[in-house]
């Protein structure tokens, strides 16, 4: 057969098997109200993030419009509508917690007394602050920023608030696994719910993967299902949740871990959870611990003491701690945690006075201020060489400090007595005359006072709360002194716990009992 022959066949019968399946199609075609758009199949991930960046692009333009940077800092400038938790939440990703913290910094730094009052086109320095590897604050002033090998002298200063990352990231796979594990110690794991979560209908047949969507049971028995890349498109959403409306699907980023547990819990259907929950142990020394969430499974949790409290933090309470609070009726569960390291504090040492008599609350207060004094020791008034006469008088306590002479007595109400010790001051002593009824605080209040230490009585905040998960109170003298140990110390007569006493013992705190 002539090949133009052949080619000429082929021609026409491509032809009409087109024409064929054109005709077909046409005949064929979806009503438009039954089609989908291409977009609804892709997860929301993929679709968020133009807006997404966006969002981020937006946030940088607004810090840059309206801060620059000082030797102290940023400098910022107040917009319309602003406030200093707005500002610091927003534009410089301080958690409420962290701004509530860093916020006395900002009026001490400002002179602001009111941060209600301040006005539009203020302009407010914000120190520069590092966010250390337990996740926490500190200023640091003192750092010096480096300049990038390839930085230009004479080049604009860049942005001094600096949040730095933790140094040891905790993946998301590994969170939702930690996640996973304590979730089922707070609600049992149904047997059923090992296998995947799947629909069998005459329509339609859905099944999820329980590797990239791993599914935690609800209080009632129902399922939350994890989307945590965004992946399940709207159409199988709508699906689930039509058939299935005991099942909840959580799309929240495990990296946010408060976030990511917020999420999982509004979901649960618990009987309730409260978040940033506080709880108060004790007055004088006063222990306050702090959860990111307490839950109530049932009506009956609080009368059964079986309630639930969970922390999404990087730093974890001490283990004693956990058992306390155990004994009170919480279990905590802390899947996130890590152990925290040694904190360190200006004031080392607490002295726990607990002698009732006054001579041995003063001997006990005097070692405290590292001091030795001598007992009952004769004081001369007059000399021998003034005119024959020799007059002393007998101090209960005799001690030298800095250069200066201390004497302390107890006055027995004779007046004569106490012009003699009057009349040693004029000859350089430092006397501190004591009555029968003053207690420990007047005790080291005269002391005190009389030494010109730095300090006061008060019921101060030793331990603060930020990543630790719990604050200590506790009245006393907070006394600052180059003299002293460490250069200050707390001065206590409060009667402490065993809790009390190994949480400031776990803070860094060295416990001085006499």
């Amino acid at each position: 057969m002539p090949l133009l022959f052949k080619v000429r066949i082929l021609y026409f019968i491509t032809f009409y098997i087109g024409t064929f399946l054109c005709v077909d199609s046409a005949f064929s075609a979806m009503d438009p109200r039954f089609e989908l758009d291409p977009q609804s199949l892709v997860g929301t991930k993929s679709a968020k993030k133009p807006q997404q960046a966006k969002l981020k692009q937006s946030s940088r333009d607004h810090v840059s419009k309206s801060s620059s940077t000082s030797a102290k800092g940023a400098v910022y400038t107040v917009q319309p509508g602003d406030h200093l938790f707005k500002i610091l939440m927003r534009d410089y990703g301080l958690s409420s917690n962290e701004a509530e913290l860093f916020i006395e910094e900002i009026k001490r730094e400002n002179n602001i007394y009111d941060i209600k009052r301040i006005k539009i086109g203020q302009k407010i320095v914000i120190p520069p602050v590092r966010r250390l590897s337990d996740g926490t604050l500190r200023l640091f002033q003192e750092d010096k920023p480096s300049r990038p090998h390839n930085s230009i002298p004479g080049d604009a200063p860049q942005q001094t608030f600096t949040l730095e990352s933790p140094a040891a990231e905790i993946s998301e796979n590994e969170i939702v696994t930690r996640a996973h594990n304590v979730w089922n110690q707070i609600v049992p794991l149904k047997i059923e719910h090992v296998n995947p979560l799947t629909f069998q209908t005459p329509t339609f047949s859905l099944t999820l993967d329980p590797q990239r969507y791993p599914t935690f049971t609800r209080a009632d028995g129902g399922r939350i299902v994890l989307d945590q890349n965004g992946r399940i498109p709207p159409l199988v959403k709508s699906l689930i949740e039509n058939k299935d409306s005991s099942v909840k699907i959580v799309t929240e980023a495990p990296s946010e871990t408060k976030h990511f547990m917020a999420s999982l819990l509004n979901a649960a259907g618990f009987y309730s959870v409260e978040e940033n929950f506080n709880m108060e142990f004790g007055v004088d020394p006063k222990l306050t611990v702090q959860a990111d969430f307490k839950i109530e499974k049932t009506a009956e949790s609080l009368i059964k003491q079986d309630v639930v409290l969970v922390n999404s933090g990087r730093t974890s309470v001490p283990i004693f701690l956990g058992e306390f609070l155990k004994k009170e009726g919480f279990s905590l569960y802390e899947p996130f945690a890590t152990v925290k390291p040694l904190a360190k504090h200006d004031l080392r040492t607490i002295h726990s006075v607990s002698a009732t008599k006054q001579p041995e609350m003063i001997d006990t207060i005097l070692s405290a201020l590292s001091v030795s004094p001598e007992r009952n020791r004769n004081v001369d008034v007059f000399g021998s060489d003034n005119n024959g006469i020799s007059l002393s008088v007998k101090a209960e306590r005799y001690f030298e400090r800095g250069g200066q002479r201390y004497i302390i007595t107890s006055f027995d109400g004779d007046p004569m007595n106490y012009t003699l010790f009057r009349i040693l001051e004029t000859k350089g002593y430092k006397v501190v005359i004591l009555e029968a009824q003053d207690d420990f605080r007047k005790v080291s209040e005269k002391i005190i006072l009389r030494m010109k230490i730095k300090g006061g009585f008060a019921q101060h905040r030793l331990v603060q709360a930020g990543s630790a998960g719990y604050s200590l109170q506790m009245s006393g003298f907070k006394l600052d002194d180059d003299m002293l140990p460490g250069g200050g110390v707390f001065l206590t007569d409060r009667v402490m716990d065993r809790i009390v006493r190994d949480l400031f013992i776990d803070s860094g705190f060295n416990i001085n009992s006499q």
